[in-house]
């Protein structure tokens, strides 16, 4: 079968290469099957880019990477959706079925193929179900609004991403800020009640494997990386024989990576700085207890050279002003080198948050963004029981805090040329 895989993501703050499509692509080349991608990033003419590709390609299915819903950011919030709704549309017309997938379909993926009026998705990690969905759709295909479950399958440890690079302008997106990315594991560990992800399996790739396909991309002029796991530090032990197999490597490269607030130890971050980690994001809970990891992780990061960005999320149920400033002042004292200040929780059905953030009139009075015929959450809903000017307020001018959505930079973009 052909199958036409489609990058729609065409926001450019910074562009992010569809690292999900060169994996599925990577995995489509030891089977039967005939994949392209199109990556739409930079096309100006969407439908005239699609009628062409369709008609020089002839697919049978056109599989659809959602990378977001959209900004997830209360200011200046982009909605992306409406978008792909006209490529799922057009190609439509053109005779080609729609199979939607990415990380962020599977926040909600009933109500997204229902939004986009495609015909199949796949929720969580695509590798193997796309082989067995492609399979099943030549001798018995699925029934139209399908979803299929991707952890059903999992994900192979030894991927093996021989090739990649070859099928996307990675000298495009350098040249306009963006950087490669590439994934040690799948799922997530943590329990955040705002997040879909959480608490759902961790599957770990081989490090020689990872190792490999970031020597290969070397090799084509690409030296920068950010690590697409939701956060590294799951298992301390896998961390350290990743990064030991990846010093060993001696590779040319600097990257960057999330981080939660545990588990860590020192020797982690002396790897880190050894394996050319140039940035930690630390994604970071309120209270004391994460002031306390902060701290210590601080310190970890100046001993080994690698700048620490904070990434700190209030405006919780039940959660007042005082609190906040408790935590904002113990990140004052910490001085990481910047703290993105978000109190807008984009809530998703299903989510532990969402169904506290709607209890009662209380509740309700702090929810902002699209609530009339809005079923399922999916144009942005949030909710925040702290201001913006709240916010302003307790940080005053204290250059490190900036809130988050009025400028549309990253914590890489903003540290790139700062000194340590």
């Amino acid at each position: 079968m052909k199958i036409l895989l489609i990058n729609p993501n065409r926001y450019h703050h910074p562009p992010v290469p569809p690292l999900g499509l060169e994996y599925i692509q990577s995995v489509l080349k030891a089977t039967r099957h005939e994949s392209r991608i199109l990556d739409l990033c930079f096309k100006r003419n969407l439908k005239k880019t699609l009628v062409e590709t369709v008609n020089e390609f002839a697919p049978q299915l056109a599989g659809i990477s959602i990378r977001n819903i959209d900004t997830a950011l209360y200011q200046n919030n982009l909605f992306f959706l409406d978008e792909i709704k006209t490529i799922v549309e057009r190609l439509s017309q053109l005779g080609v079925p729609s199979l939607l997938g990415g990380s962020g379909y599977s926040f909600n993926p009933a109500g997204i193929l229902s939004y986009l009026g495609a015909s199949w998705g796949i929720s969580g990690p695509g590798e193997k179900a796309l082989i067995h969905f492609l399979d099943s759709l030549e001798k018995n295909p699925p029934t139209e609004g399908t979803v299929v479950d991707g952890w059903r399958w999992g994900v192979d440890p030894n991927l093996d991403t021989t090739g990649r690079g070859v099928c996307v302008d990675y000298p495009v997106y350098m040249n306009k800020g963006g950087i490669a990315g590439f994934e040690t594991q799948k799922g997530c560990l943590g329990t955040c009640s705002y997040c879909l992800e959480a608490s759902s399996r961790v599957i770990y790739r081989k490090p020689q494997k990872v190792v490999q396909e970031l020597k290969e991309l070397l090799g084509q002029g690409v030296s920068e990386f950010h690590l697409c796991d939701s956060e590294f530090n799951q298992n301390l032990k896998y961390c350290h024989e990743f990064l030991q197999t990846l010093i060993s490597a001696r590779l040319p490269m600097s990257w960057t990576l999330y981080m939660k607030s545990t588990p860590y130890d020192e020797e982690l971050f002396r790897l880190l700085g050894a394996s050319g980690a140039k940035l930690v994001t630390l994604s970071l809970p309120t209270g004391r207890n994460g002031l306390k990891h902060a701290a210590r992780i601080r310190s970890h990061t100046k001993k080994y050279n690698i700048r620490l960005a904070v990434d700190y999320l209030c405006g919780f149920p039940g959660q007042t002003p005082q609190e906040v400033g408790q935590d904002i002042e113990g990140l004052r004292r910490i001085r990481p080198d910047t703290v993105g200040l978000n109190s807008f929780i984009r809530l998703y059905p299903g989510a532990k948050v969402s169904s506290l953030a709607q209890a009662g009139p209380d509740g309700r009075r702090f929810l902002f963004g699209e609530l009339k015929d809005n079923p399922g959450l999916i144009r942005p809903v949030f909710f925040s029981s702290i201001s913006t000017n709240t916010l302003k307020e307790i940080t005053g001018d204290d250059p490190i805090f900036r809130i988050e959505g009025f400028e549309r930079t990253t914590n890489y973009e903003r540290l790139k040329n700062t000194p340590l």
